[in-house]
């Protein structure tokens, strides 16, 4: 994905989903990049991070949107 970037990780997906919610009301185009395996979904080996993507121009709008 040229020109996306990570603004949020984290294996929980429901929780990446909630701030990209955050993102879209804020009219900044974004996606999750999910490559966990719903197979093994709680499995400790499994635990691979759900990534909320931004294109590189709405970065550091994102983040700010995004602290805690």
């Amino acid at each position: 994905m040229d020109g996306w970037v990570s603004v949020y990780a984290d294996a929980f997906a429901p929780g990446v989903e909630m701030r990209k919610q955050i993102l879209v009301d804020a009219d900044i185009p974004c996606v999750i990049l999910n490559r966990q395996d719903s197979s093994y979904s709680g499995v400790g080996f499994a635990s691979i991070d759900v990534q909320l993507m931004v294109p590189k121009e709405f970065i550091e709008k994102a983040q700010s949107l995004l602290q805690l």
